[in-house]
């Protein structure tokens, strides 16, 4: 009866209060990192990304109030949690640091620190912002990633090379293999001896007979 009676038991509102207050925080602060990777995203972010970025930060807050100072709740909340499979794999590493960063803020607001989550927040916040900015200003905009496909060629290396040798001043070879089409996929960092003429490299190489699958991208 005794445990019925606790289950029945409605808590009282100063403390529904503080619980509502601290997922609005969460909440808040959700929105918040939400702009800043909206803002330092160089492509259109992912509606599904970003909303689940805020749902992460208020889940997270709820999750450590239900814990507190627990540990058995902690253990079956990790069981419970363990039966979830992600299907979606996160292809930009820094896709993986915003989520690290929804949880670590949610996990400061549903554990009682609010200071620390308003200041971890916005200092954060600043830090990713700097440092996309740096590279926004003062980054080598002469360094690109070049992708292309070859059809297997003991001589690979000739068909591209005077192309390579007429725009680029350094190159390095970060990944070679073979894919299902028997295509040879080759992927270099180089850097442009002139900056300006990235396109001019990018028809040129993509004009050459059975060069395909071309995709430049700025470092």
């Amino acid at each position: 009866m005794n445990v019925l009676f606790d289950i029945l038991t409605f808590p009282p509102l100063v403390t529904i209060g503080a619980d509502a207050l601290r997922i609005l925080l969460a909440f808040v602060l959700g929105i918040f990192i939400v702009n800043i990777y909206r803002w330092t995203h160089t492509n259109i972010p992912q509606k599904s990304f970003t909303d689940t970025l805020i749902i992460l930060c208020m889940l997270i807050s709820v999750v450590m109030v239900i814990i507190g100072d627990s540990i058995a709740r902690a253990f079956s909340l990790v069981g419970a949690l363990s039966i979830i499979r992600f299907r979606t794999a996160i292809q930009d590493p820094r896709d993986i640091g915003f989520v690290f960063y929804a949880l670590g803020v949610g996990m400061a607001v549903g554990a009682g620190n609010p200071s620390v989550a308003v200041l971890a927040t916005f200092l954060i916040g600043v830090i990713i912002l700097g440092i996309y900015y740096w590279h926004e200003h003062f980054s080598n905009n002469s360094e690109f990633s070049i992708e292309f496909c070859l059809p297997p060629d003991p001589n690979l290396e000739t068909v591209y090379r005077r192309v390579f040798d007429k725009y680029l001043i350094y190159e390095r070879l970060i990944e070679k293999r073979i894919k299902k089409t028997q295509l040879v996929e080759l992927n270099f960092r180089v850097k442009l001896a002139d900056p300006e003429k990235w396109l001019d490299f990018f028809n040129e190489l993509s004009s050459i007979e059975n060069v395909t699958e071309t995709k430049m991208d700025k470092e």
